[in-house]
């Protein structure tokens, strides 16, 4: 069974979770249950009107220097179409309204963080801009983006494979020329 992610009993503060399931951990002191739940996360797969997608190459770990999209946790009061574009503008710069990310797909990642291999489900939303003439990486986020040729993509140097998965299903869903 994994280790806990939990030091401490959220309801009493106690430090005995004992493992009931690899997702669930109940403390010894007072009975309260503890889940490993997947946490939402938008990604937004963003083409211009070449159908070219604009690729970043992560700031941070987990995955640094690694290929992604933009994304991110969905935070409290959020659609995934309010996140993906909230991480978008934070991210790259580009400032779309929710209202222009059409969702793609849903898959599961595993999110390291903290010492702890957290499971997310990402939600996969496509926008469309013009060109890519707006974007500015934010360095603390983005070391730097390129804009991609759907069959140019290099599926083995991105950090998730979620990330890379989209991509494929965007790529045959656009034309059945990308299917690969």
């Amino acid at each position: 069974m994994a280790e806990s992610p939990y030091k401490f009993c959220s309801n009493c503060g106690g430090s005995d979770l004992t493992p009931q399931s690899w997702r669930e951990f109940a403390c010894a002191a007072c009975g309260y249950r503890h889940f490993i739940t997947p946490i939402p996360a938008a990604c937004a797969l963003i083409l211009d009107a070449q159908d070219r997608i604009l690729i970043i190459r992560r700031g941070h770990q987990p995955g640094l220097g690694k290929l992604g999209l933009p994304g991110g946790v969905i935070e409290p009061e959020e659609t995934g179409e309010m996140g993906a574009a909230r991480e978008t503008r934070e991210e790259v710069g580009l400032d779309l309204p929710a209202s222009a990310f059409t969702y793609l797909s849903s898959l599961n990642n595993t999110y390291p963080f903290q010492g702890f291999p957290w499971p997310t489900i990402d939600l996969f939303y496509v926008a469309r801009v013009p060109d890519f003439s707006g974007v500015k990486a934010d360095p603390a986020e983005v070391m730097e983006f390129m804009a991609c040729e759907l069959d140019a993509v290099d599926f083995d140097d991105f950090a998730f494979e979620s990330n890379a998965e989209a991509i494929r299903r965007l790529r045959a869903s656009i034309s059945p020329i990308h299917a690969a």
